[in-house]
């Protein structure tokens, strides 16, 4: 069985790559094509890649952090067919920029079964074109990919017949990477659940990784976003630097991986602060005493698996908020989802302080983890998406 893998951007193929090696190890060919970023990304992890589109193109501009903004679910809801039209002509604008080249190699390279993300809508339309099923692989946790899957039915449907396709195909299988008690609920149609399997990349271990710190460590990630802010404006995003502050005060260890680029933007960084490049934070959970994060949904389901519980100081887009409200209602952790409160330096004290001293977090975090791990793996992932061809 042929293979074609895609994702809008890297952290989307995130839960897909044990996939990916589950496909390789039972014999079938993989193949993960994208922008520049994207196959980056995924020789990485050990796969193969084909580059779809060349330099700066209107997809990768289009979908740069900020440059085109997601509404709120409750926005989502409100918006009147005219509103649809205008993202749609967005959705058709950055697909036109590599769609040609996209179902030029879905057909030189005749694969049995397209994956994508949610928000990937080229690879639907791909296996419209090529008349095999499409698979969608959520991230995690989310309560807005169906409506919006919905909404390209409509948005993309003249884009896919000319493509041929006979129209903007549904998904033959979604896949959910997360537990029962995650499930945020809504319209979204209910996917096949899969065990959450952590990857974030690959390293050497330095000692300090595989080493017990002598006092509890915080581990602290900011997604794209903010490390893009912090390059512009030389600041942490506020409630950030309360956290390092909090740890301070707390008499905690801070781990901070965040890529090098951004490294001369940080002044002011406390000693108890390790600041490394981009690292792998799986491999660290083990000793994490609690992650602090923008809501990704990557690290935050690295936490669940790993058993840490949370601090979610999410950005504004809505899967963010998601993230945080579900890591509050677990247990497993607390988010403080508005700007107000991320400013507040004493709500940030008080709720790491709460978060490290206060074992029901852990417990629950634990509980949650458990869940994850007795679902079927990408090995038994495997085996469904088979029966598909």
């Amino acid at each position: 069985m042929r293979v074609l893998l895609t994702a809008l951007v890297p952290s989307h193929l995130v839960p897909m790559v044990p996939l990916t090696w589950a496909l390789r190890a039972a014999g079938h060919q993989v193949l993960v094509a994208g922008d520049a970023a994207l196959v980056r990304f995924a020789a990485a992890a050990g796969l193969d890649t084909r580059l779809v589109g060349a330099g700066d193109t209107i997809r990768q501009r289009l979908t740069r952090p900020g440059a085109v903004r997601m509404p709120d679910r409750a926005a989502m809801d409100r918006r009147a067919d005219g509103e649809w039209d205008a993202v749609g002509e967005r959705w058709r604008t950055r697909l036109g920029g590599y769609l040609d080249d996209f179902v030029r190699l879905g057909r030189d390279w005749e694969p049995d079964l397209v994956v994508t993300d949610p928000v990937e809508f080229g690879g639907l339309i791909v296996a419209g074109a090529l008349g095999v099923p499409g698979v969608v692989h959520r991230w995690g946790p989310d309560d807005f990919t169906s409506p919006l899957l919905r909404r390209a039915k409509e948005q993309l449907h003249d884009l896919s017949v000319s493509h041929g396709a006979a129209g903007f195909p549904d998904p033959a299988l979604v896949v959910d990477p997360s537990p029962t008690s995650l499930l945020p609920g809504g319209d979204n149609v209910p996917g096949l659940l899969t065990r959450y399997v952590p990857y974030c990349g690959t390293a050497e271990l330095p000692d300090w990784a595989v080493r017990r710190p002598e006092r509890p460590r915080v581990l602290l990630c900011l997604g794209m976003w903010h490390g893009r802010m912090l390059a512009e404006t030389g600041e942490l995003p506020l409630g950030f630097r309360h956290v390092l502050d909090a740890c301070t005060a707390q008499g905690l260890d801070v781990l901070f991986p965040i890529d090098a680029e951004y490294h001369p933007a940080l002044s002011g960084i406390p000693s108890s602060v390790k600041v490394v490049d981009r690292f792998p934070i799986g491999p660290v959970m083990r000793h994490t005493a609690v992650a602090v994060h923008h809501g990704g949904s990557g690290t935050s389901m690295t936490s669940f698996a790993s058993g840490v519980p949370q601090l979610v100081l999410p950005g504004d887009k809505p899967f963010l908020q998601t993230t945080g409200r579900l890591v509050a209602e677990s247990g497993a952790g607390r988010t403080l989802a508005s700007e107000p409160e991320q400013h507040a330096a004493r709500l940030v004290h008080e709720a790491l302080a709460d978060l490290v001293a206060d074992e029901r977090y852990r417990t629950a975090a634990l509980g949650v983890g458990a869940e994850i791990a007795a679902l079927p793996g990408p090995a038994e992932l495997v085996r469904t998406v088979e029966g598909l061809i």
